[in-house]
């Protein structure tokens, strides 16, 4: 159930990285609001991700949801930061 879990918001993760890519690579000007758009869209869903799979699974194991499926979404949070870093500070360079 654990790794099911982490895979859909891996899933998630995956595609806020792509867009985010995308979108730097693209010179759309993917400014801190966009990126605040795409980390709270992230959230909202793995919340309820995260949600759902706690209706459906034992006392137990619900702290093991939580923080493992939280983690997740940091990791892939901060691969989708390192990823767009170096293409979003060479266009403040050019701009300047």
């Amino acid at each position: 159930m654990i790794i099911v879990m982490n895979i859909i918001i891996a899933l998630i993760g995956l595609g806020g990285i792509i867009l985010a890519r995308h979108l730097a690579w693209e010179g759309s000007g993917m400014g801190i609001k966009f990126h605040l758009f795409i980390l709270v869209f992230k959230l909202i869903i793995t919340l309820v991700i995260i949600g759902l799979f706690l209706i459906y699974t034992e006392k137990h194991i619900w702290s093991f949801l939580i923080l493992s499926g939280m983690l997740n979404i940091i990791i892939f949070h901060f691969i989708e930061a390192f990823v767009t870093q170096k293409k979003l500070s060479l266009q403040k360079r050019i701009n300047v």
